[in-house]
């Protein structure tokens, strides 16, 4: 092994470059959350695709808008038949008819006779009882809804960056205190081997120690397990491979998220959601629909024309002919499928107004119970917060006691595991006290890279 190194590092000098001598990983790019949330606007595929959407149906509009101006085509075809009926006319249309051609002979039996025909077409609605404005009310009322969407999905985004942001941090948090609970135990193994070997204690404790750490190790390998997961996982909500080099950076925060009353928030969510309002849309196009589905029962009124040149081969010149006109519609009996169309866009009106209903329950639900958890993590908070002060001192007591030997190792070790427990507690309801501040935001449809819960929730 040694002589390949020193190959490889003299090929190295000789070619005047440096070759690693193991692949070295580039080094982790810190990232606070609001640098997340940016990024992850500008690159997920979530936020390309519902933008992508939007931009799509906004082409709508011009489709629609496109039935009020005239219709032109052209057309350019070749035929070749003996058929009477179509040489004959086709003899007109070229004006190439004579006194001949009137012979029975001819008239029974033509030859064959070739036409090309080169023609322009042109159409326009004249009257339409207002279908086509309706169309385009369809339209515009669909790319508001895209465009909510979109809104809406850049929420979902902020938010899963949000949640695999801070579960990196709490994986963070997760292995200082396993890294801790390991030195701690370390260190209690080490004091009762000593007092073991000084006569002072008995076995038992050298073997209470070495099984608690033991344990304490298996917690700090799940630990940087679990932070390995979460960092795959936040690169993923942000758009990038899942084994980027990037970082969280930073900690939790004291609580520091204010809400508003409930009444407050429910109002507002009902008022701001984009979620919400793609429903009410919904109500708005589903109307629409009914509209239109009446408007069948109206008579349309278009024009027409064409103009068209025929001649027996492509390069002479032939008959140059044009009609116009203009042409009322109107149903009299079409099995009764225009009353069926109405009356189906009646009921989806009525199942789209009972969607919208419902969704708008599910809204208020879904901000009380966010807020409820709020509240409910703040006291967590601050209850968790007391209790771990309360076992660091007991440990510190117990330890005293213990090394004048007033306290058995099992106590020790059992005031160490509540310690690290009541640590680990506060975490959890730091982490999900400005979770649940998320998703009071994303519930109330105020989620943006601007909100409190994105600039406020870490400190260096």
């Amino acid at each position: 092994m040694a002589k390949i190194r020193f190959a490889l590092l003299a090929l190295s000098c000789a070619l005047g470059t440096s070759l690693p001598l193991h692949a070295q990983k580039k080094p982790p790019a810190p990232l606070t959350l609001k640098q997340a949330v940016a990024l992850a606007l500008e690159k997920n595929p979530a936020i390309h695709a519902a933008n992508a959407y939007a931009a799509a149906v906004r082409r709508t509009i011009a489709v629609a808008q496109a039935g009020r101006y005239p219709r032109v085509d052209f057309s350019e075809g070749f035929t070749r038949g003996n058929n009477p009926v179509y040489v004959f006319g086709s003899l007109l249309t070229q004006r190439q008819f004579t006194a001949r051609n009137f012979a029975l002979g001819f008239l029974n039996v033509p030859p064959p006779l070739d036409n090309f025909r080169t023609a322009f077409s042109a159409s326009m609605p004249l009257y339409d009882a207002g279908e086509i404005g309706r169309r385009v009310r369809d339209a515009r009322l669909g790319a508001e809804s895209a465009t909510a969407g979109a809104r809406r999905a850049r929420q979902q985004v902020i938010f899963g960056v949000v949640r695999a942001f801070f579960d990196e941090l709490l994986a963070r948090q997760n292995i200082r205190v396993a890294e801790a609970a390991v030195h701690m135990t370390s260190a209690d193994l080490a004091q009762a081997e000593a007092r073991e070997r000084q006569g002072l204690t008995v076995p038992s404790d050298v073997l209470s120690a070495q099984v608690q750490l033991a344990a304490a190790k298996e917690q700090l390998i799940n630990a940087r397990n679990g932070l390995a997961i979460a960092q795959a996982a936040l690169n993923v909500a942000i758009g990038l491979p899942e084994d980027a080099p990037t970082e969280a950076q930073g900690q939790f925060a004291k609580t520091q998220f204010t809400a508003q009353p409930l009444q407050a928030l429910q109002q507002y969510a009902l008022a701001h959601r984009p979620d919400y309002l793609q429903a009410t849309l919904g109500e708005e196009r589903a109307a629409n629909g009914v509209s239109m589905a009446r408007r069948t029962f109206l008579p349309q009124i278009g024009l027409f024309s064409s103009w068209e040149e025929d001649h027996q081969t492509f390069a002479t010149r032939g008959g140059n002919n044009w009609i116009a006109g203009a042409t009322l519609t109107f149903n009299v009996f079409n099995g009764g499928a225009d009353r069926a169309r109405l009356q189906e866009a009646e009921e989806r009106a009525l199942q789209v107004r009972a969607l919208r209903d419902q969704m708008a329950a599910q809204i208020r639900l879904q901000v009380q119970e966010a807020l409820l958890n709020v509240r409910a993590a703040r006291e967590r908070v601050e209850v968790t917060r007391t209790a771990a002060a309360q076992a660091q001192e007991s440990l510190r007591i117990l330890r005293n006691r213990y090394g004048t030997g007033l306290a058995t190792m099992t106590d020790l070790l059992s005031a160490e595991t509540a310690e690290t427990s009541a640590e680990r507690e506060h975490l959890n309801a730091v982490y999900d006290y400005w979770l649940a501040a998320a998703s009071l935001d994303l519930a109330t449809g105020r989620l943006a890279p601007s909100s409190k819960v994105v600039s406020n929730p870490t400190k260096p």
